[in-house]
């Protein structure tokens, strides 16, 4: 099928995809066998559950190829079988469905993080999901489905991989916990928002926690796309009854949510985790034949980081682009990108982000260094200490390569010009990346002279975007600020080509403020005059100092008056926080060795910690001390803002990571110091899970605060567990589970550990445990993740130590 005959028939009706694939499967699997094994062992099995779904009257059928990457099979030893697994799901498919329904080649996550999260690059992982997207098509796929992605980085290059190699339609999925977040921390408008600029043809929600909360995460995806969308929910949370995992959405139940997907705009609906061919019936008798209801998004420009979107467009709040991440004029960020520092370029990119900038510009232009090697770090260390979306500002397409690919989310192009070899390049960039596209009003020939000329540019920019597959709407429009010390008549035609810009185009405008006040004195005053100008004249973004008070207080104002901030409440606001940091003072403490490692834990800063905890050891602290009141106070921090949702896992992971190489540094003087253990905790996943991802988070935040960390691996079973608990005399054992076909595995472990006499306590997590499960197998606790992991464990081994003492 190709895209355009893809486009018109989910446009056409409501469609039904199949259900899950595992549920019907693994019962048939000895335990920790490969699913995908069995496409080449047990066709038949794998032939009759597609029948199924196709007798049940679904439209599309998914062939059962979830795990089957080069990353993922390596773990069954089946690495050099992927084209033959993947070929012959999709055959098997084929015949099944016997041209009564579609089929979709299936492709899940990898199971390891893209770094700076994990080990994996962004090629390998690429290459990995070309290798597995192209068998698909070569066994006869008419589409390619990407289901349960958590982490955007992944999905992304699974998307490429898809749509570079196959010219198949492309469908991609991310599923979202209870907190409407993905596990990396990305909500639904920033999922639909990048996903949407990769060019796939439908975005999609699947798995998750039931198909309930999907309502709320499908109408965040309706907000800022108009793709077609699909959802695949699980039957309900899963429940532990007659010593078995029970669902608790009925099909009958499903098919009434499926009406109300399909009321709000989903074109394709499916079910997952725990649906059976019966869930697909309901699902055809409640909806076959009808249409979808027609949609249409509100136009502007979205730009997204991992974690935020931000929007840019007629009526919507200004935005101020950060510009000081710049080494232009500035010796201290040129030595530091020189010596391939971050320090300085972190702090700027915080502190500009605290002063009001929604969007940080990035320039690391410096002679003689590795460019693309040193933006791909500063991308990198930004990204982690703000969730603000990113402006990459070069001229080399290597370095902006080298940044698009490093950037989580959807950052903007900064810039292309009118200059024919350029900007092929560079738009080809901006749409194999999904990027936003500043169009710049200029061409091999200079800046033109009249209003007329530049819009002229600009529009010749937009119709080669458009034609190089870039969606209108990602470009913003730059009609150039040129000094008015040396002819004042041009600030005019800069305001009036923008004016054009916004009737004639449509499009959103933005403007480099502070190019008019060269050469001139009290270039600040000058620069807020031209930039109220300019915001009457419909500007919606600059790029400028959001540390210049007059030129913020400017942007509150005009905001006011241009009717960007709403009932005046942000101008309000912002006015009772100067009132009271007033009040406060204006005292900002010393730079500390203390502080510094504090905060180079906070930041993730791993390459400056090692110097940090050896200069405070030099310095005559102890490791004791330098452990207990500078790296843990740190990490706790890091907890506290993870728990309050002001960071997310991407922040978690890194801070947790750099705290561990200063405590690597101070773990071999303990023994001369007095280092009192904590406990033992022993951590696995049960027997038939190969997916270790959150185990290895808690595994690293226990390690952090000072427990001893026996880690099992994956698919352990329960004898080994209790072996290793027996001899190790753990006070905790962690388990952990990734799939509902393996959750079930928890009691077995559980009750083999409590029937061998050991005194250790059981807890467990994992993406499909919640505490109710936990309290229903009979497990001591529930942790959601690394940081409800290490308070659960302090809980429980205080208690256990309370009762040694008391013996």
């Amino acid at each position: 099928m190709d895209r355009k005959t893809f486009r018109e028939w989910i446009e056409a009706e409501i469609r039904i995809l199949d259900g899950a694939m595992g549920t019907l499967l693994l019962p048939k699997l000895p335990p920790g066998a490969s699913i995908e094994r069995i496409n080449l062992d047990n066709p038949d099995i794998v032939r009759s559950v597609y029948g199924s779904y196709v007798d049940a009257g679904a439209d599309v059928i998914s062939t059962n190829t979830f795990g089957a990457n080069r990353i993922k099979l390596e773990e069954f030893g089946l690495a050099g079988n992927v084209r033959e697994i993947n070929e012959k799901a999709a055959r098997l498919a084929k015949s099944a469905a016997g041209g009564k329904a579609w089929v979709a080649g299936t492709m899940g996550p990898s199971g390891k993080l893209v770094e700076p999260l994990g080990p994996m690059t962004f090629n390998g992982i690429y290459e990995s999901f070309r290798e597995q997207a192209v068998a698909l098509a070569q066994g006869g796929a008419d589409m390619l489905l990407l289901e349960t992605f958590s982490d955007l980085r992944e999905i992304k290059a699974a998307v490429m991989a898809a749509r570079d190699n196959t010219g198949l339609p492309v469908l991609a999925s991310m599923t979202f916990g209870e907190d409407f977040l993905t596990f990396t921390g990305t909500d639904p408008s920033t999922a639909a928002n990048v996903l949407a600029s990769l060019g796939v043809d439908a975005v999609g929600i699947n798995c998750s926690t039931g198909p309930g909360p999907m309502l709320e995460v499908l109408g965040r995806y309706l907000l800022v796309t108009d793709k077609p969308l699909f959802l695949e929910p699980n039957a309900g949370l899963p429940r532990w009854e007659d010593r078995t995992v029970a669902f608790q959405v009925s099909p009958d139940e499903m098919a009434f949510y499926a009406e109300k997907f399909a009321g709000l705009g989903a074109n394709l609906i499916g079910t997952c985790c725990g649906s059976t061919p019966l869930y697909t019936a309901a699902l055809v008798k409640r909806l076959k034949g009808k249409r979808p209801v027609s949609r249409k998004t509100a136009s502007c420009l979205r730009l997204s980081s991992r974690v935020r979107t931000v929007e840019i467009g007629r009526g919507l709040p200004f935005c101020i682009i950060g510009e000081r991440i710049n080494p232009t004029n500035r010796e201290d960020l040129t030595e530091e990108i020189r010596s391939g520092r971050l320090g300085l370029l972190l702090q700027e990119a915080q502190s500009q982000a605290e002063e009001g900038a929604r969007v940080l510009d990035v320039n690391i232009g410096v002679p003689g260094i590795d460019e693309p090697a040193m933006m791909k770090k500063a991308v990198q260390g930004i990204e982690n200490v703000t969730p603000a979306p990113l402006c990459i500002d070069h001229v080399h397409p290597a370095v902006i390569e080298a940044a698009l690919m490093e950037c989580a989310g959807k950052p903007l192009l900064n810039s292309v010009n009118g200059d024919e070899k350029s900007r092929r390049a560079l738009l080809a960039l901006a749409a194999k990346y999904g990027a936003g596209v500043l169009c710049l009003a200029v061409n091999e020939l200079g800046i033109p002279r009249t209003a007329e000329e530049r819009v002229s540019v600009l529009k010749s920019i937009v119709t080669h975007a458009e034609k190089a597959g870039i969606d209108r709407r990602d470009l913003i429009c730059d009609c150039l600020t040129l000094t008015v010390s040396a002819e004042q008549k041009r600030a005019e035609e800069t305001l009036r080509a923008m004016r054009m810009v916004k009737e004639d185009m449509g499009l959103p405008a933005v403007l480099g403020v502070s190019n008019i006040s060269y050469g001139l004195p009290e270039r600040s005053l000058v620069n807020s005059v031209f930039l109220s100008m300019a915001m009457a004249s419909g500007l919606d973004a600059a790029i400028m100092n959001p540390g210049d008070a007059r030129m913020k207080e400017t942007v509150r104002a005009a905001s006011v008056l241009t009717v960007r901030d709403r009932d005046s409440r942000e101008f309000v606001r912002s006015h009772l926080s100067k009132k009271k940091s007033q009040k406060a003072g204006d005292a900002v403490p010393a730079q500390t060795i203390e502080s510094g490692i504090y905060h180079s834990v906070l930041q993730g800063n791993r390459d400056e910690i090692g110097g940090m905890v050896r200069k405070a050891l030099d310095s005559g602290k102890s490791p004791l001390e330098i452990n207990e009141r500078m790296l843990v106070p740190a990490i706790e921090e890091v907890g506290r803002r993870y728990e309050a949702r002001e960071i997310y896992l991407p922040q978690m992971i890194l801070a947790a990571e750099t705290m561990q190489k200063g405590f690597e540094i101070l773990e071999p003087l303990f023994q001369k110091d007095h280092l009192i253990q904590k406990g033992v905790i022993l951590l696995c996943t049960v027997r038939g899970d190969v997916h270790d991802i959150g185990k290895n988070i808690v595994a690293l935040f226990l390690k952090n605060q000072g427990y001893h960390v026996i880690d099992l691996g994956k698919d352990v079973p329960a004898g080994r567990i209790v072996e290793a608990a027996l001899a190790e005399k753990a006070d905790v054992v962690g388990l952990s589970a990734l799939m509902t076909t393996t959750m079930t595995e928890m009691p077995v472990v559980i009750d083999a550990i409590r029937k061998s006499g050991s005194g250790s306590k059981v807890i467990v997590g994992g993406a499909v445990v919640n505490k109710r499960f936990a309290d229903e197998i009979g497990a001591d606790g529930y942790a959601r993740d690394g940081v409800g992991a290490v308070d659960l464990i302090k809980a429980l081994t205080a208690v256990q130590a309370g009762v040694s003492s008391q013996d």
